[in-house]
């Protein structure tokens, strides 16, 4: 091995070998940390040792990729995800996507990119110790889990163990390929060899961090993966009758575990603890599942509408608009997501991205099982029965549990899929566990055969390798500069944007107008989310007694970027819908409407939407408008007790009080509630004396001295004033501290005004 290919797999190898521990980067400095900051270092690492990969394969033939039907399946997955996001619905974000997820066709093809340099490069050894440098990383990951499970260290998501992921379902799918991981590297090697413990270890270790991980989806999958590999080494295995004892003991175990957590699960020492009473409540009826059915029930309809292709990565948020189910008004109004990563491919890439995606399951765990002897036959019924007498012979003996777990990892992972979607880590194991089996695969090969007659470069005749590194050079500085230096540094400038500043003693400044500039001027994929914080920031500030020139400045800022952000994504309908929120703020109601209009359109049946619409019609004197839609709202979903208020509210604006009294009773069982629209609606229209009954009845469930005072002020507005004074007289009994305060206002009321 010379100086040029020791040294361009120095520089691939250290790359691949830092992977594992980007599982712990986590930038503070920038936006979305967990996520950001792991993919900007994947990615840089992968444009690092693809770089040296293509000098490296130019300069010497015996690292060129080989073709293996996994190489074949991947490959053809990734052409036709490309094809998908080049004809979806919105290009532009299927290719980059956002700071939130990293995903988008940059995120695969850097995927891809990893699988065919670790693909071409590994031995049988440095596979070995890359599966073991992951394990050591699972490891440290799990200590940090275990300080989150004892208190010392705090979760990021709710109580949920998520290690350094931000995300507990992120965290869980991590542990579930390490464990299977450890115990395929348990099953190569022969008892008394003392790593057999080692690997035994970690995956009991990491079994234990994923379990307090209470991710149901990925414990089912443990589940699933564990049956699978325990029917498969009972079936196969013919010369380890004690092996076959034990997997069955443990098929028969898991199968007993289940049995009993059904009959118990009511019991109290399932209902209290988290783990189990999270997988006690799965049911048909829960929330969460209901919810998920009505998810991919939009998705469905979304494919009907876009069957072949899809409409690219990254363009789930517009179907979830567009065929909205009413019932979920009560859950998170803007999935990016279907939460099964199968509905995500068929929405991505359509039927043939689905089948692409599912294609590379189907290959790995036929690469799996593939017979080592010629295949005596044609058809995949000779070959399904040769591979099956080759393994009920007994042949393959030493081979059957390592197998088993192989496969038993692919169910765990697909029953996984089922109900959590992708990250970057589950990608990356996943392409490697892909990567391993191609490279086992082709490695038998000779030389000559998978190169098919490249000639045997040691030095380049055509273009002198110098000049091929030096151009190799030019395009990588090109890359990262494009594909990472940019969105970082407005990444960063967003944070900046959105801190208070040090020279303004902690306040709101231009510094932080000029910054959201700033971030927005790299024009990045991270252009969405800028804009989308600057209108909060804009929103936020116009609440805050302060300098009205800094003010204007900054909705000026918002406004033009806010419609920029409009004409760039017509089908969306949030981006709509943030331009509306921008204008309702601060009171221009005609633009507002306009805009909420538009993404009405966009997401006819979301009831958040309408609402804001109805409120702009309101607020901009259109009331009779503002009625038809609120009505049209609730009556999509009746039990969206904000819809009734907002249908109430509009119907007393216009005088119709009955129809008012009717829903509210309606949907609450009374025309009692306290709601500030309603307040403010009766008090434009002088109806004091409900007001008073709502704060009445409002007051008799809990004692509060500031609704108290309102109440106060209600009765002295009804023409009531000595029951004013009453009430403000029961506020100082209870709060000897207003009694200054209170009598200011007793005096107030006294000389004729309201407090």
């Amino acid at each position: 091995m010379n100086t040029i290919e020791k040294n361009l797999r120095r520089v691939i190898l250290t790359g691949i070998f830092a992977v594992p521990f980007l599982a712990f980067f986590v930038p503070d400095s920038m936006f979305f940390p967990f996520i950001t900051g792991k993919n900007f270092g994947f990615r840089i690492i992968v444009e690092i040792i693809f770089a040296a990969w293509l000098l490296l394969a130019y300069y010497k033939p015996d690292y060129r990729p080989k073709f293996s039907w996994i190489m074949g399946a991947m490959t053809l997955f990734v052409g036709i995800i490309f094809t998908a996001d080049l004809f979806g619905a919105n290009m532009l974000k299927s290719f980059w996507s956002n700071y939130e997820r990293m995903e988008g066709f940059v995120g695969l093809i850097h995927n891809f990119a990893f699988f065919v340099v670790i693909g071409s490069v590994f031995t049988r050894e440095l596979w070995t110790k890359y599966f073991q440098t992951f394990l050591f990383s699972s490891v440290a990951m799990s200590f940090y889990g275990l300080l989150q499970v004892s208190g010392t260290l705090a979760t990021h998501q709710g109580g949920r163990l998520d290690g350094s992921f931000g995300n507990a379902s992120y965290m869980a799918v991590y542990m579930l390929f390490n464990v299977f991981i450890a115990s395929y590297l348990f099953t190569r090697l022969k008892k008394g060899n003392a790593m057999r413990w080692v690997y035994g270890g970690v995956a009991v270790f990491d079994l234990f961090i994923l379990y307090y991980t209470q991710t149901r989806g990925t414990i089912l999958g443990l589940l699933a993966g564990i049956a699978v590999a325990s029917i498969l080494t009972i079936i196969f295995e013919k010369k380890r009758p004690k092996l076959v004892r034990n997997m069955s003991l443990v098929f028969g175990g898991l199968v007993l575990m289940i049995a009993l957590f059904f009959v118990f699960k009511d019991s109290s020492f399932v209902r209290q603890s988290p783990v189990l009473a999270r997988m006690a409540a799965i049911s048909l009826t829960e929330q969460t599942t209901v919810s998920r059915f009505m998810v991919w029930g939009m998705a469905i309809e979304g494919f009907k509408e876009r069957p072949i292709l899809g409409w690219g990565q990254e363009n789930f948020n517009i179907v979830f608009n567009k065929y909205y189910n009413p019932g979920m008004y009560n859950q998170e109004q803007w999935f990016d997501r279907a939460h099964d990563i199968f509905f995500d491919w068929l929405i991505a890439g359509g039927i043939l991205g689905l089948l692409s995606y599912l294609l590379l399951f189907a290959v790995g765990i036929a690469l799996i099982w593939k017979p080592t002897k010629p295949v005596s036959g044609e058809g995949i019924l000779a070959k399904i029965k040769h591979i099956w007498t080759e393994h009920t012979s007994g042949e393959e003996s030493d081979k059957v549990l390592s197998n088993s777990i192989l496969t038993g990892l692919f169910a765990a992972y697909f029953v996984h899929n089922i109900f959590v979607f992708d990250n970057l880590f589950s990608y990356i194991l996943f392409f490697s566990v892909l990567a391993f089996l191609h490279s086992n695969n082709v490695s038998f090969r000779k030389q000559e055969k998978f190169v098919k007659g490249a000639p045997q470069i040691k030095k380049a005749e055509t273009v002198p390798f110098l000049y091929a590194g030096f151009g190799m050079a030019l395009a990588f500085v090109f890359v990262l500069y494009i594909v990472n230096i940019k969105p970082i540094l407005a990444n960063q400038s967003l944070i900046r944007g959105m801190s208070p500043q040090a020279s303004a003693k902690g306040a709101f400044s231009e510094e932080n107008v000029n910054a959201f500039k700033t971030a927005v001027s790299y024009n990045t994929f991270g252009n969405q989310e800028i804009r989308e914080q600057l209108v909060q920031t804009a929103m936020r500030m116009r609440s805050v007694e302060g300098n009205d020139a800094l003010l204007e400045k900054l909705f000026d800022t918002a406004r033009s970027e806010a419609l920029l952000q409009v004409s760039e994504a017509s089908r969306d309908a949030r981006a709509e819908v943030f331009v509306g929120m921008l204008f309702y703020n601060f009171g221009v109601m005609n633009e507002a409407i306009s805009h909420f209009e538009k993404a009405h359109t966009l997401s006819p049946k979301k009831q958040t939407i309408s609402q804001n619409l109805a409120l702009s019609y309101m607020n901009g004197g259109k009331t009779e408008k503002a009625l038809t839609l609120a009505k049209e709202t609730y009556e999509l979903e009746k039990s969206n007790t904000e819809a009734a208020k907002l249908y109430a509210v509009s119907a007393i604006a216009v005088d119709k009080q009955e129809e008012g009294d009717k829903v509210l009773t309606e949907a609450f069982g009374t025309t009692l509630v306290f709601d500030e629209n309603l307040i403010n609606v009766y008090g434009m229209k002088g109806r004091y004396d409900k007001i008073v009954l709502i704060l009445k009845s409002e007051l008799a469930k809990k004692e509060d001295p500031k609704l108290r005072l309102r109440l106060a002020a209600a009765y002295v507005e009804s023409g009531n004033p000595s029951q004013g004074i009453t009430e403000i007289e029961k506020i100082i009994l209870s709060n000897p501290d207003f009694k200054q305060q209170g009598e200011y206002y007793i005096n107030l009321i006294r000389s004729g005004k309201n407090p």
